[in-house]
């Protein structure tokens, strides 16, 4: 006797199929978020345009229509961190540096540009999981004359906005694993 398929979702939105008596089995394998700063930061590079592409279309004004800025790429990470001043002998061990660099693209309707964004996060490991803690930006609008602005805070930016939806979907274990 052959049962009928559904397809349901599960708590945190992960699509199961069931086969009447059989247990379910996940379409997309889901991973928990890695507890190493090195697999968290690459998957985050991996996902990071979408997440911010999402996160500008989802604040955009509609005023905005002429003009419009898109994530193409991030760059790998460096985790190296900088040496931070007052920072005592012993750094906290849950506290990391993270170093990355977007490419965006920007269009309005008389000309299209493209920037390169420096990110220095600082990413803290807590009981509840992975959380951005801090975010510096620098700018450059002309990366042949390396023309680049001096860093500005950034924790509300549109990429600290994606990192945070980012992080808070890995650590749901609602990301996708590296293949």
């Amino acid at each position: 006797m052959v049962r009928s398929a559904f397809i349901s979702v599960n708590s945190i939105c992960s699509t199961v199929l069931f086969f009447g008596d059989l247990p379910p089995v996940p379409i997309q394998p889901r991973i928990s978020c890695p507890t190493r700063v090195e697999p968290l930061a690459n998957l985050l590079v991996r996902d990071l345009p979408s997440y911010a592409n999402r996160a500008a279309l989802k604040n955009r004004k509609r005023s905005d229509v002429a003009e419009m800025s898109q994530v193409i790429i991030a760059s790998q990470p460096t985790i190296e961190p900088l040496p931070l001043p007052g920072n005592p002998q012993k750094p906290d061990p849950n506290l990391h540096q993270l170093f990355i660099t977007t490419l965006e693209r920007q269009t309005s309707q008389k000309k299209s540009s493209e920037l390169q964004q420096y990110h220095w996060l600082f990413l803290v490991k807590t009981r509840q999981g992975w959380k951005l803690s801090q975010s510096f930006t620098r700018i450059s609008t002309d990366p042949l004359n390396q023309k680049v602005t001096a860093p500005r805070e950034s924790s509300q930016g549109p990429i600290a906005q994606a990192i945070k939806v980012w992080l808070r979907d890995c650590n749901a274990g609602a990301i996708r694993s590296a293949s």
